[in-house]
């Protein structure tokens, strides 16, 4: 008479575990362990549940949670297959959709100005504490291409370079969702950056902050980069209530009369 395989035993204290949120890093962890590549197939529920310790349940809803974000690629009667080795499929789909939102959510440019403070301020820190000298090439690059542009002239090619300049910093603190957000914030003020009054003495405090932002990275000074974006950054704010501040050219001199 043949015996029947037990089935394998869950733990009740991995109760916790057992959500497909929790599941999908530790499944990830278990693709890079095993030395797997994009195109592996991937073992069997029963046995992915044995080797992470969760139940078959969990395992089946992270494996459809992880096709939704781009990383396996799930065929019938066939199995689970790596389709990417990162969270990079998510990022991009990401990126595609958050200006969109942004632009339809018709922001408070005040508002979109305070987060990119905050976002940027963290970037420049993060890039600050872990970046190596050959990492800086491309922002020292963007900082030349400033510099080359005469003070009141190409507004737009400075601006770009502005946004190269602050986009690499982004890239060096190794969070690409959040360079990401980033790259939405600018894109959205890019018109009125392009826009805004421009003159000798404000360009010229402009190419000092980019400058004491740049030397805060070449000491690694993460406190130095997060001041000296800081202010940086408050330029643009200043500049904004001054706008906001003063009559708009043509008003004053009207008429009151039809009102």
């Amino acid at each position: 008479m043949s015996r029947k395989q037990a089935s394998p035993e869950i733990s009740p204290d991995l109760d916790a575990s057992n959500k497909s949120g929790s599941v999908v890093p530790r499944l990830l962890e278990l693709i890079h362990r095993q030395e797997l590549g994009v195109g592996d197939k991937l073992p069997n529920i029963r046995q992915l549940a044995l080797m992470l310790e969760v139940k078959p349940t969990a395992v089946r809803d992270a494996l459809l949670q992880a096709q939704t974000m781009g990383l396996l690629r799930i065929l019938p009667r066939s199995g689970a297959y790596i389709q990417s080795l990162t969270y990079e499929p998510l990022v991009e789909a990401f990126s595609r959709t958050i200006k969109p939102a942004l632009i339809q959510a018709d922001p408070n440019l005040f508002h979109v100005l305070d987060a990119r403070r905050l976002l940027e301020i963290e970037l420049v820190g993060r890039a600050a504490s872990q970046r190596s000298l050959e990492d800086l090439l491309p922002i020292r690059q963007a900082l030349e291409a400033m510099a080359e542009i005469p003070e009141t002239e190409r507004r737009n090619d400075y601006v770009e370079a502005d946004i190269r300049f602050h986009t690499g910093i982004a890239r060096l603190a190794g969070n690409e969702v959040l360079a990401t957000i980033q790259r939405a914030l600018l894109g959205l003020l890019k018109p009125y950056l392009v826009q805004l009054p421009w003159s000798p003495a404000r360009r010229q405090r402009t190419d000092r902050s980019h400058a004491e932002i740049y030397s805060a990275l070449v000491e690694a000074n993460p406190e130095k980069a997060r001041l000296a974006m800081s202010e940086h950054l408050d330029l643009a704010y200043r500049s904004l209530l001054k706008e906001v501040q003063s009559v708009p050219e043509g008003v004053s001199g009207r008429s009151d009369r039809g009102n």
